[in-house]
């Protein structure tokens, strides 16, 4: 009889070892961006997009999370992943309890634990898709899984749903109500907008299911909408 346990192991080393590429990968490009200013910011060391900062697209963001947030009778354990700059962060981070905020740049973290002293906000090196997320209530992942191919996205979000009750993900899609949803997206400096798609969470090939969806804002830019929905897990 033949011993196939040699030829899986041969398969599952190619696995981690193609996963351990796309994501060192998808870092370093998330580094590249950051290094080169490539999202602007007029020579600022970390940028994170006029998404982070325009007060049109910033201000009803922060006015939805606060009337979330206010709808609880508690102050919820918050982690943000992808936090970049922390300039939208910082603005809500006194809603919350215990705040962890998570980003794959490491000089990216080193940056805004020196910038924010003293918020009690806990920063942390996180690579979204291969480490152990911390506990927490709820997940914030604002313009962050745009930037993402799907198959990590698809690795990333069951660990998501084991691990919070609420998800609150902001993206860009398209204006038109019948754009073509989840079009891969194999540039980190690219967004699915450029293809006239957009990531929903709740369509192929991710197919979330949460017990409630609520869009909690949306904000036109560049022929699209910034929309944020709250995903109630259980």
């Amino acid at each position: 009889m033949s011993d196939l346990r040699y030829p899986l192991r041969v398969l599952t080393k190619a696995r981690t070892a193609s996963r351990f590429s796309e994501d060192v990968a998808v870092r370093n490009a998330f580094r590249k961006i950051y290094r080169k200013g490539s999202w602007g910011g007029k020579g600022e060391r970390f940028y994170s997009g006029s998404g982070s900062h325009d007060r049109t697209i910033v201000d009803p963001y922060v006015a939805a999370i606060e009337s979330w947030t206010a709808a609880h009778h508690r102050k919820l354990d918050a982690v943000d992943l992808g936090c970049g700059d922390f300039s939208v962060g910082n603005r809500i981070r006194p809603l919350f309890g215990r705040y962890i905020a998570c980003d794959v740049v490491p000089e990216l973290i080193r940056y805004n634990a020196r910038k924010y002293p003293g918020t009690g906000v806990d920063f942390r090196v996180l690579d979204l898709c291969s480490d152990d997320l911390p506990e927490g209530d709820v997940a914030m992942l604002r313009q962050v899984l745009q930037h993402l191919p799907n198959d990590l996205i698809a690795r990333a979000l069951p660990k998501l749903v084991a691990r919070y009750r609420v998800l609150i993900v902001t993206e860009h899609v398209p204006s038109a109500p019948d754009f073509v949803p989840n079009i891969d997206n194999r540039n980190p400096q690219s967004i699915r907008l450029h293809n006239d798609s957009g990531v929903v969470l709740t369509e192929p090939p991710f197919d979330l299911r949460p017990v409630q969806e609520r869009v909690l804002c949306e904000v036109p830019q560049f022929g699209g909408l910034i929309r944020t929905i709250a995903y109630q897990l259980y």
